[in-house]
């Protein structure tokens, strides 16, 4: 399982995102990775006005803000 956090540099939200993301990811041994999208073109036209964006295997898992549910929920399928 893949976790992708698309964030852009000195976002709060991005930060407060992937802050609330550290205790659920090491409770199931989940990792993530950060995409910082100012550097791309295409993902500033795809995630510009909605990041934060958290994927889970490349599927929408939330934006803006972290849907710990859902979130749960997926982490569970894969373990």
């Amino acid at each position: 399982m893949e976790l992708v956090l698309y964030s852009r540099e000195a976002c709060s939200l991005c930060n407060q995102m992937l802050a609330q993301l550290q205790p659920l990811l090491l409770s199931h041994q989940a990792s993530i990775r950060v995409v910082d999208i100012a550097g791309d073109a295409e993902l500033m036209r795809r995630f510009g006005l909605r990041i934060p964006v958290l994927l889970c295997d490349g599927e929408i898992l939330c934006e803006g803000h972290l849907d710990t549910d859902l979130l749960a929920q997926s982490l569970g399928r894969h373990r």
